[in-house]
């Protein structure tokens, strides 16, 4: 009979080598995914930190909003690009104790949606100062983060898209058609 001890032991260090081959691999995969899992945890903090925030800018709008009255007549806001340069986008805040400004009457996503859908395509500073002018903010700094936020959930919810050129249009039916087809 022959002695097959020594066939064993290699056998022993291949398997040995194949178990310690698989765990290295099983290893490299768990970073994979914890680098993955915290980038997107991340993103996703930072996004929520985003939303706190303009949570926070909106209680604040309506915390020191004046009470207007139910009837009170605005401006139509189709005049307010073809102002004159002397009005600030601070100009609301500054004379807000002389007039009065109503409360927008829609959320301000629905808002930016139906101007871009009366309107047509524009720049986001366009939509800030509608947005001022309405408004849904009490300076510029505050109207600049809320408007930028907004917009990029409105795109994300296929409402409206962004062009290349950076402007903002109202989402077509053949976005619609893709945006659900990618669902």
């Amino acid at each position: 009979m022959r002695d097959i001890r020594g066939d064993l032991q290699d056998r022993a260090g291949l398997l040995e080598e194949q178990i310690n081959a698989h765990e290295a691999q099983f290893d490299k995969l768990i970073e994979q995914l914890k680098r993955e899992h915290d980038t997107r945890l991340e993103d996703l903090k930072a996004e929520f930190e985003a939303v706190n925030r303009l949570l926070e800018v909106e209680l604040r709008r309506i915390a020191t909003a004046p009470a207007a009255p139910k009837m009170q007549v605005r401006e139509p806001v189709h005049h307010a690009s073809h102002q004159p340069a002397q009005h600030s986008s601070h100009q609301p805040a500054q004379h807000a104790a002389h007039q009065p400004q109503s409360q927008p009457q829609q959320p301000l996503a629905d808002f930016l949606v139906r101007k871009l859908n009366e309107v047509g395509a524009m720049a986001r500073d366009d939509l800030r100062r509608l947005a001022l002018q309405e408004g849904y903010f009490v300076d510029a700094d505050s109207a600049d983060r809320g408007v930028h936020t907004t917009l990029l959930n409105v795109v994300k919810a296929g409402l409206i898209r962004q062009l290349p050129n950076g402007n903002f249009a109202p989402a077509t039916v053949l976005d619609t058609i893709r945006l659900r087809r990618a669902m």
